[in-house]
C-alpha cells in the first residue's frame, strides 16, 4: 500500500513537472530543433566548405620561378627547358597552375617575402661519390597556405620529372627502366566489411557529439526543476506538499531523465542518417561505400541506445546535483561551464587510436560510455564489457540522487545566503570579521591553487628542480593566507591552530605507521595496474633530486608539503566543507582532492587514502598540528628511502618487495591494522565541540 501511495506521488511530481518543462520553448528547441536541425547544417556545411576550400586550392593559379639554372644543364640528363614545360604543363590531369617566371636567386627573396610569387626552386650540382647530381631546392613560406600549397604542388611535379629522367638514363644505357623503376607491385586490399568502415568514422564522432548533446538536453530541464523553483518562489511551495524530498526529487529526476533520453535518441537517429550521407559524399568513388546493410547495425545500435539511456540517467542526476547550488539561472549557466569542459574532456578519449577498452576503463564515468559506442560500431561485443557500462551508470546515477535528496534536506543550502556566496569578490570593508570560508570560497581558492601548480609550478620545477618545487610549495601555502586575510577569517579556527595533546602525537605516529604499511601494499597492486605510470612519478622525482643534498631534500619535500599542503587541505578547504557538509562527506570530499592534487591516477588512490586520514584526525582533535607532523612522516620515509636504499633495505626489507609473499602481506596488514587502530583509539572518542561559525 505503502509503495502504491509513494509512486502516486511520485507520478504526480512527474506529471507536472514535465507538463511545465513542455511548456518552455528552451527545452523543445534543446530536444528537437538541435538534433533535427542544427547538426544537418553543421556536417552539410563543414561539408561543403572543405570541399570548396580544397577545389579553391587546386584551382587557383601558383606564380613561382626557377633560378637561372644553366650552369647545371647536362648534367645527369638534366634538360633546364624540359624542366620549365613540365612544370609550367597545363594539360595534364592536375587541376592547378604553376606559373613560371625567371628572376634572379635575389631578387627571388625579396619577392617570396614580399608574396610577389608563391615559391621558388634552385638547381645545384653537388658533388657525391657516385659523380655529380642534381639538386632541387623549393623554397616557400610554411605560414601562408598559398605558398605551402604550391610547395606541394611543385614537389608532385618535380617528382613526375624525377622519374621521366630516371627513365631516359636507364634507356640510354639499355637496361629495363620499368622493371629497375618499380620492380615490386605494392598494392592494399581492405578487408573490414563496409559497415565496419562506417562504424569505424562513425565511433570516431559519435560519442563526442552524443555525449555532449546528453548534457545540453538535461542541462536545461535540471536548471529549470532546482534553480528555477529557487528563483521563482515556488520551491517552498512544492516542500509543503504532502510529498517526501525523494518522492519530490525522483519525481524531478524523471522528468529531467525524460527529455535527456529523448534529446538523446532524437540526437542518435540525426547523426547516423547524416553520418551516413557524409560517408557516401566522400566515398563517391568506390562502389562499394553504398553497399551498406543498415540490418547489420540493428544490434549495435540496441545497445548503443540501452547504454545510451543509462548514461542519460547518471547526467540527469549530475547535472541537478549541480545545479541544486545555484539560486538562479544565471549562477546555474555558471556552473555549467566547468561541468560541460570535465564531460568533454572526458568524451575526447573515442579519438585516442588505439585505446584498450579495459574493464577499469569501464567502470570510468563518460569514458565508458565513449569507448563503448567506439567498440561497439565496429561490432565488437563484449559483453561482460557491456555490463560493468550498464551497472556503473545505473550505480553512480543512483548516488548521485542519493547524494540530490541530502541536498534538498539543507534547508541551508536550499534557502540560506551563507556559506553559499563568494566573499572574495566582495569588498573588503564589507565583509564581518571572524568565522571560516564559505564552501564556494574554498572551492574558487582550491582551483586558483591548482591553476598555479599546473601553469608557474610546473615552469619553475623544470627550470630551477628542487628549488622550483619550494617555490611551487609557497605558492600554495600564499593563496589561502592571501584569501584568509582578505576576506577576515579567524586564522586558528580557519586553519585548526590548536595544540594537540601529548597523547595525540603518539596517536599520529601510530596512525601513521599503520597507514604507511597499507599503502604499501596499495601501491604493490596498483603497480601491476600503473606501472609505466608509476615509472614516470619515479624518474620525474629522479630529475628533480639531481645534484641535491639530504637535508635540502628533506626539508623541501618532506617539512614544506606538510606545512603548505596541510594548510590548504586540511586548514582553508576542510574547515569550509566540514561547516557545510556532513563530517563523512567533507572527509571523503578533501581527501579525494587532495588525490587529485597530486596528478597522477596512481597516486590519486594512495595519497588520497592518506587524505581521508589526515581529514579525519583533524575533525577528531581539532589540531592541524598533528596532520603536519604525519605527513611529514610519510614524505620522510621517501627520502630515506631515495638517499640511503642499502641502509633502509636492511633495515625495513619489505618496504623494496614489489612482489611480497602472501604471509608478508598477511603480517603487514595484521601490523597496519593494530597501529591504525591504536593510534585512532589515542584520540580524543569526541569531535571538538565548539560550532565553527
Amino acid at each position: 500500500m505503502k509503495t502504491s501511495v509513494k509512486m502516486t506521488k511520485i507520478k504526480a511530481i512527474y506529471k507536472k513537472e514535465m507538463m511545465d518543462l513542455l511548456r518552455d520553448k528552451k527545452t523543445l528547441i534543446m530536444m528537437l530543433v538541435v538534433p533535427l536541425v542544427i547538426y544537418p547544417l553543421i556536417m552539410m556545411g563543414s561539408l561543403l566548405m572543405s570541399s570548396a576550400i580544397a577545389g579553391s586550392l587546386q584551382s587557383d593559379e601558383y606564380q613561382i620561378a626557377v633560378v637561372d639554372d644553366r650552369a647545371q644543364e647536362g648534367v645527369n640528363g638534366y634538360d633546364a627547358a624540359a624542366l620549365r614545360a613540365l612544370l609550367g604543363d597545363t594539360e595534364d590531369a592536375l587541376e592547378y597552375h604553376l606559373k613560371l617566371e625567371e628572376i634572379p636567386e635575389k631578387s627571388c627573396k625579396d619577392a617570396l617575402a614580399a608574396e610577389e610569387i608563391d615559391a621558388y626552386i634552385v638547381v645545384e650540382a653537388k658533388d657525391t661519390e657516385d659523380g655529380r647530381k642534381n639538386v632541387f631546392t623549393i623554397y616557400y613560406l610554411s605560414s601562408k597556405t598559398t605558398s605551402s600549397t604550391a610547395a606541394t604542388m611543385i614537389e608532385e611535379k618535380l617528382e613526375r620529372y624525377k622519374e621521366q629522367v630516371s627513365r631516359q638514363l636507364l634507356s640510354e644505357l639499355g637496361l629495363a627502366s620499368e622493371l629497375l623503376l618499380k620492380p615490386v607491385e605494392i598494392s592494399r586490399s581492405d578487408s573490414s566489411a563496409n559497415e565496419e568502415r562506417v562504424g569505424s568514422m562513425l565511433g570516431m564522432i559519435l560519442p563526442f557529439l552524443m555525449i555532449s548533446s546528453i548534457l545540453l538536453g538535461a542541462f536545461y530541464p535540471a536548471v529549470d526543476t532546482t534553480a528555477g523553483e529557487k528563483e521563482r518562489g515556488t520551491l517552498e511551495t512544492l516542500l509543503t506538499l504532502p510529498v517526501g524530498n525523494d518522492e519530490l526529487i525522483i519525481g524531478k529526476f524523471f522528468a529531467v531523465s525524460t527529455v535527456a533520453v529523448a534529446s538523446a535518441v532524437l540526437n542518435l537517429v540525426s547523426m547516423l542518417f547524416m553520418s551516413m550521407y557524409f560517408y557516401a559524399v566522400v566515398q563517391t568513388d568506390d562502389a562499394q561505400a553504398l553497399q551498406v546493410e543498415l540490418a547489420n547495425f540493428v544490434p549495435a545500435l540496441l545497445i548503443v541506445v540501452l547504454c545510451t539511456v543509462a548514461f542519460a540517467l547518471f547526467i540527469s542526476a549530475v547535472t541537478m546535483c549541480v545545479t541544486t547550488f545555484a539560486k538562479s539561472f544565471k549562477e546555474a549557466n555558471n556552473y555549467a561551464t566547468p561541468l560541460m569542459l570535465v564531460v568533454m574532456f572526458a568524451s575526447f578519449v573515442a579519438f585516442v587510436p588505439n585505446m584498450e577498452f579495459t574493464g577499469l576503463l569501464a567502470a570510468v564515468p563518460i569514458v565508458n560510455i565513449s569507448l563503448l559506442i567506439s567498440d561497439i560500431l565496429v561490432f565488437e561485443y563484449n559483453f561482460s564489457i557491456i555490463m560493468i557500462v550498464l551497472v556503473t551508470n545505473m550505480v553512480y546515477a543512483a548516488l548521485a540522487i542519493v547524494l540530490l535528496i541530502r541536498l534538498y534536506n539543507s534547508e541551508e543550502l536550499m534557502f540560506g545566503e551563507e556559506g553559499t556566496s563568494i566573499q572574495i569578490f566582495t569588498g573588503r570593508g564589507a565583509l564581518k570579521k571572524g568565522g571560516v570560508p564559505t564552501l564556494s570560497d574554498a572551492v574558487l581558492v582550491l582551483a586558483a591553487s591548482l591553476l598555479l601548480l599546473l601553469y608557474v609550478g610546473s615552469v619553475v620545477q623544470a627550470r630551477f628542480l628542487l628549488w622550483g618545487l619550494l617555490m611551487t610549495q609557497l605558492l600554495i601555502l600564499g593563496v589561502p593566507l592571501l584569501a584568509s586575510w582578505y576576506t577576515k577569517k579567524e586564522l586558528r579556527e580557519t586553519f585548526s591552530l590548536h595544540a594537540p595533546k601529548p597523547v595525540w602525537v603518539l596517536g599520529a605516529v601510530l596512525s601513521e605507521m599503520g597507514c604507511y604499511l597499507l599503502i604499501i601494499l596499495l601501491s604493490s597492486l596498483l603497480g601491476s595496474l600503473f606501472e609505466q605510470d608509476i615509472q614516470a612519478v619515479n624518474d620525474t622525482m629522479d630529475y628533480i633530486l639531481e645534484g641535491a643534498g639530504f637535508v635540502q631534500a628533506l626539508l623541501i619535500i618532506a617539512l614544506a608539503p606538510a606545512v603548505c599542503e596541510e594548510a590548504l587541505f586540511r586548514g582553508y578547504f576542510f574547515s569550509a566543507a566540514r561547516k557545510r557538509l556532513r563530517p563523512a562527506a567533507a572527509i571523503i570530499i578533501s581527501g579525494a582532492v587532495f588525490g587529485i592534487y597530486h596528478l597522477s591516477l596512481v597516486k590519486f588512490f594512495t595519497t588520497g587514502l592518506l587524505g581521508v586520514l589526515f581529514c579525519y584526525v583533524v575533525y577528531r582533535t581539532g589540531s592541524i598540528f598533528l596532520t603536519a607532523l604525519m605527513h611529514f612522516l610519510n614524505n620522510a620515509v621517501a627520502v630515506f628511502v631515495l638517499f640511503y636504499p642499502e641502509k633502509m633495505e636492511r633495515l625495513f626489507p619489505f618496504l623494496f618487495h614489489e612482489n611480497p609473499s602472501a604471509a608478508e602481506v598477511c603480517a603487514l596488514v595484521a601490523v597496519g591494522v593494530v597501529c591504525l587502530g591504536a593510534g585512532l583509539w589515542l584520540f580524543n572518542p569526541k569531535p571538538r565541540a565548539k560550532q565553527i561559525n
